[in-house]
């Protein structure tokens, strides 16, 4: 008589160590076929694109640990109770299949949920998609004025600018990258590319001893930035970073140029209001710093009035920077809101995520361990 009111211990134990070996000697093989444990990369072997969260399975162990511990405290609460006929007034006889049914989907539903988390990939297919993109020349002045130490005693304007042109390039995303140099010329370092490690190799190779004529010429920085760019129909930009000190002449026709070309023009001025002496020579500073016809050192200051009329004229936009390490952000953010044109139709081979099955079998194993828990529920309500 007291059989009927606990659980068959060691039937259902066996059942659940039964299906656990079953189940990961099953999981392993299918594993080990797809070649999961394989050391030679193959695109069309068996992977997970989070793997990590597969060992949320070892979640399983305790919950094995916990329904073994419930039914020893269970059938050993009813065995104190010890008279039959008390049982029978006090509860139900037990159904130990409809428990280890109730178990074994719960276990599976929280299995299958875990494996679709990790999102299985298995094989290839082929996507075709389209890459947004624009070209972006920046235009660098290496006159000898950059080699002035206003901001930063330690860092001349050039070297903080190409600091921060390095930010800016680990800031871009698929943008092409050109760049170009002027001083009293304008001469073209780099053609545009997609290669941003080539364009920080060149911006730290820059000095001002690549122009022997001095100057700032800013119209010649326009003309040879818009002669860089492709005939791709895609948006294009110019940075130009300068103290606007000393400029030269030729800009209105320049900002003509670019405005019917549709060219977005943005002038990052580096200096401050205060100046500066202007070394001779920056690798050599026991040589002094370069001095009018009457001897007096030469202060250079950043034209801030300069760099905002002109882009003003172009319809672009400037900022001011008089920190080591200026903030680029809203460059950034003016060059983001460019439209972007679809350049180029690519055809990829993808990894095929196979995380439905998982996800199906596991809706499947809820559903069920919901209907049988319900039926269990109603067994409980029953008078």
């Amino acid at each position: 008589m007291l059989n009927k009111y606990i659980y068959k211990t060691n039937r259902i134990i066996a059942g659940i160590l039964f299906w656990e070996i079953s189940f990961w000697v099953i999981f392993g093989g299918i594993l080990l076929s797809m070649g999961y444990f394989s050391t030679d990369y193959d695109t069309g072997q068996l992977g997970f694109k989070f793997a990590e969260k597969l060992y949320f399975l070892f979640l399983v162990i305790p919950l094995i640990v916990s329904i073994i511990w419930f039914i020893y405290w269970k059938n050993k609460k009813l065995a104190l109770l010890g008279n039959p006929n008390t049982l029978k007034s006090l509860l139900k006889p037990i159904n130990s299949t409809h428990f280890f049914l109730t178990f074994f989907f719960f276990r599976n539903a929280l299995v299958f949920t875990i494996i679709a988390m990790a999102q299985p990939v298995f094989g290839t297919k082929k996507v075709t998609g389209t890459i947004e993109t624009m070209e972006l020349v920046l235009a660098i002045d290496v006159s000898n004025s950059m080699n002035t130490k206003d901001i930063d005693s330690q860092a001349s304007r050039l070297e903080i600018v190409k600091r921060a042109m390095v930010q800016l390039l680990n800031n871009l995303h698929g943008e092409k990258i050109g760049i170009s140099i002027f001083a009293g010329g304008a001469y073209l370092q780099l053609p545009i590319t997609g290669d941003y490690d080539a364009a920080k190799m060149y911006i730290n190779e820059i000095e001002s001893n690549m122009i022997s004529n001095q100057g700032t010429d800013i119209a010649g920085a326009m003309e040879i930035s818009q002669q860089m760019f492709s005939k791709d129909k895609t948006s294009k930009a110019i940075l130009i970073v300068t103290d606007g000190e000393n400029h030269e002449g030729g800009i209105e026709e320049q900002i003509a140029l670019i405005k019917e070309s549709k060219i977005m023009l943005a002038i990052l001025g580096v200096g401050n209001k205060n100046g500066g002496f202007v070394p001779n020579d920056p690798q050599k500073p026991e040589l002094g710093f370069k001095t009018d016809a009457n001897g007096k050192r030469i202060t250079s200051k950043i034209n801030e009035n300069l760099i905002k009329e002109v882009a003003t004229k172009a319809d672009g936009f400037s900022l001011i920077s008089s920190t080591a390490y200026p903030d680029l952000s809203e460059v950034l953010e003016h060059f983001s809101k460019l439209k972007r044109t679809k350049v180029d139709s690519i055809e990829m081979d993808v990894k095929e995520n196979w995380y439905q099955t998982p996800m199906f079998l596991a809706i499947i194993c809820w559903l069920i361990f919901a209907f049988l828990k319900q039926g269990i529920l109603a067994k409980f309500s029953e008078k």
